[in-house]
């Protein structure tokens, strides 16, 4: 007989006050089937305590956890899944907006002990992730049929489940990309290449308003954090020798026709030497991993 599997769901949230009070309300009430939904507050500065407090006095579901110092969001995350007490951890970012039935029939693909997490299907923007190799780098982009299950090569980090012990076991969102990008596709990543599976499931509908936290940095900084975060997914995952030498002769390119890219390499490396490698168990290849999306080309 199966087991059931218990569902946590966690809302992040950082000076997010004005989108909690929509968004809460929608998420507790479409997640039934959680045994407790926490909101991981990355110590906020505005009312956003206030408001949980508040909302905890009509839903003595919600927990709070809370931090004084703000941690970004991959220490935030990791902090909270390890925190949650059901098998499964749903993540959600405080803009997205769960439709009905959402994780009705979500738990029946983790009885395959091999899928690591499932991402959600938002209305009006479903597309699943689909990664390949081009011009030296590791590439992504929406996959094409969204009306049926799929794999997909990574799930987002707010709006997604996880089976919480692989999540820990390979050690959570690594640090290395903050404050923001990436995370999440190193993260699917990592799982492949350890014999995950990753899907997407188009009848787990959520609304994704794009109001989150990252809008409020700066576009220039949120650009070089990006290209930054572009180099260390080649750099942590990749170690196809044939990848690694077209990457060289990239890097080279972009260093001959773009000479701020020094200061991506530099920014880079230093990410490296102040962060622990990843946690991965290798069983696919590289080869292997891109293979597995190779037959979903546009």
């Amino acid at each position: 007989m199966n087991k059931q599997l218990t569902i946590s769901v966690i809302v992040t949230n950082w000076n997010g006050n004005k989108l909690i009070k929509k968004s809460l309300p929608i998420i507790i009430n479409n997640s039934p089937e959680a045994i407790e939904i926490i909101i991981a507050d990355d110590a906020s500065s505005d009312k956003s305590l206030q408001t949980i407090k508040v909302l905890q006095k009509t839903y003595p579901q919600l927990k709070l956890i809370s931090h004084v110092h703000n941690q970004g969001f991959t220490r935030n995350s990791n902090f909270a899944i390890k925190k949650a007490k059901g098998d499964l951890v749903v993540l959600l970012n405080s803009d997205i907006y769960p439709h009905p039935n959402y994780l009705k029939h979500i738990t029946k693909h983790f009885q395959d002990p091999k899928v690591f997490g499932v991402g959600f299907s938002e209305y009006g923007r479903e597309n699943w992730a689909r990664i390949f190799w081009k011009e030296g780098y590791l590439q992504h982009e929406p996959g094409i049929d969204t009306t049926k299950l799929h794999i997909s090569a990574w799930i987002s980090g707010g709006s997604s489940i996880v089976r919480k012990s692989e999540f820990i076991r390979l050690g959570g969102f690594d640090n290395i990309y903050a404050p923001f990008y990436s995370e999440d596709l190193d993260l699917g990543y990592r799982a492949w290449k350890s014999g995950y599976t990753l899907l997407w499931d188009p009848q787990a509908i959520v609304d994704h308003k794009h109001e989150a936290t990252i809008s409020k940095f700066p576009r220039r900084f949120v650009e070089y954090v990006k290209e930054r975060n572009r180099l260390l997914t080649v750099w942590r995952n990749i170690t196809d020798k044939e990848l690694l030498n077209k990457n060289r002769l990239a890097i080279i390119l972009r260093v001959i026709f773009g000479p701020n890219y020094i200061k991506i390499i530099r920014a880079a490396k230093r990410q490296c030497n102040q962060n622990p490698p990843p946690i991965v168990f290798p069983v696919r290849t590289d080869r292997q991993i891109l293979d597995l999306f190779s037959n979903h080309e546009k």
